[in-house]
């Protein structure tokens, strides 16, 4: 497997955008608002600055808020899939997504860029992968019932089949070229039926290159892009480390990035590439937005060199901490409702913070879900599965749970 999927995003090497927009500001994270209109950001011929000021309320409308955590990057993605299948927007029933996977710093907190010393390994982004594309065939159709997964192993990369019960939501998940077959053969089971969607989430492979690409030249090129340009992109979300990838700018103070910086890249169905500058506090702005998918070049010598386009040059107000986010999110969530499976190990201990986990919570807790949630209230976290299971439900939900105090 490529180190890319362990970042969670290939840099595409593709032109300058053909016009960039500076959309208005946007006030610090927030839980994610949706937006109805979806109409064009007006662009012009040459990459632009647009002042806040004389920003137009189709560009602000335009716009898509970033996901804080991995289950409001599912929510959203879900929302998409299930926009481009509409016959209203088409009928996609083909549809590629590119998610950005919780694993290394961001499966301690999602919005964390500070790089891990050691990346996961291939079983870790797999078991990743598959757990976040199953949370979003869930989110996709919530009455599909229970998910099947299948394991395809191809010169030892983990790729993984899944599909629910009711056969409407179907993906194969991190792909590399050896499995395009595998790709063909599900896209005809969901063509079996016009109500069958096939998804295309996290391919490995490399489409562009300048003299061979990874499904070979000539006419067998041709015939996998024809395919595969079958599928609709839908939804993507993708980190870039330019540069030296700082966060903060030592000289300068603050935010404003200088030397390089951390971006996440936003497509949605119908709207235009947001680029985002993360800050080291979790925090993140919507410095750019354009037609055209941001090359690494132009992220390294357009946007993360230039006071305008950093942290510093668009926040208006730190907002609340990032704990406070996170339990007011688990406060507001319908009890039961929280997928455990992809929450981070912050929103694990923000939802005991806030005494938002019940009884099928800790029922739904993975092992390591369980030692997180025991820690955060100072418990012991060894022991069987059961016994730790055991020991948080009556701490949590026990008559004598004040013990713990």
């Amino acid at each position: 497997m490529t180190p890319a999927i362990a970042q969670g995003a290939t840099v595409a090497q593709v032109a300058l955008p053909a016009a960039v927009v500076r959309p208005p500001r946007i006030a610090a994270p927030r839980r994610v608002h949706r937006r109805a209109d979806r109409r064009p950001v007006p662009l012009g011929r040459r990459p632009t600055v647009v002042a806040a000021a004389a920003a137009s309320a189709d560009s602000a409308a335009n716009l898509r808020s970033l996901p804080q955590t991995c289950a409001e990057q599912v929510a959203q993605a879900a929302e998409m899939i299930r926009a481009a299948s509409s016959p209203q927007n088409g009928g996609h029933m083909r549809q590629r997504i590119q998610l950005l996977l919780p694993v290394n710093q961001r499966r301690n907190e999602f919005t964390s860029v500070e790089s891990d010393d050691y990346p996961a390994n291939d079983a870790d982004v797999y078991k990743a992968a598959m757990e976040t594309a199953s949370a979003m065939i869930r989110a996709v159709d919530p009455d599909g019932g229970d998910m099947s997964a299948t394991r395809v192993d191809n010169d030892n990369d983990p790729v993984g089949v899944l599909a629910n019960a009711a056969g409407t939501v179907r993906a194969l998940v991190i792909p590399n070229a050896q499995n395009l077959q595998t790709l063909r053969d599900l896209a005809a089971l969901g063509d079996a039926n016009g109500t069958q969607i096939t998804l295309l989430v996290n391919p490995q492979w490399n489409e562009r290159g300048q003299i061979v690409s990874d499904f070979g030249v000539g006419p067998w090129r041709k015939r996998a892009t024809d395919f595969l340009s079958t599928f609709e992109p839908t939804y993507s979300l993708a980190e870039y480390r330019v540069g030296a990838a700082a966060t903060r700018d030592p000289a300068r103070g603050g935010d404003y990035m200088g030397v390089g910086g951390v971006a996440r890249v936003l497509k949605t169905h119908g709207g235009g590439w947001q680029t985002f500058a993360m800050g080291a506090d979790g925090s993140s702005e919507c410095v750019v937005s354009g037609d055209a998918e941001p090359s690494y070049s132009y992220l390294e010598k357009e946007v993360f060199t230039r006071f305008e386009y950093s942290l510093a040059g668009r926040r208006v107000g730190a907002g609340p901490s990032l704990e406070a986010r996170l339990e007011s999110a688990a406060s507001e969530a319908v009890p039961g409702a929280i997928d455990w499976s992809i929450a981070s190990t912050a929103e694990i201990t923000a939802a005991v913070r806030a005494e938002a986990i019940v009884a099928a919570d800790v029922d739904a807790l993975s092992k390591t879900g369980l030692r997180t949630a025991l820690g955060a209230l100072g418990l012991p976290t060894s022991g069987k599965l059961e016994a730790m299971r055991e020991r948080l439900r009556e701490a949590l939900l026990g008559e004598d749970k004040d013990q713990w105090d």
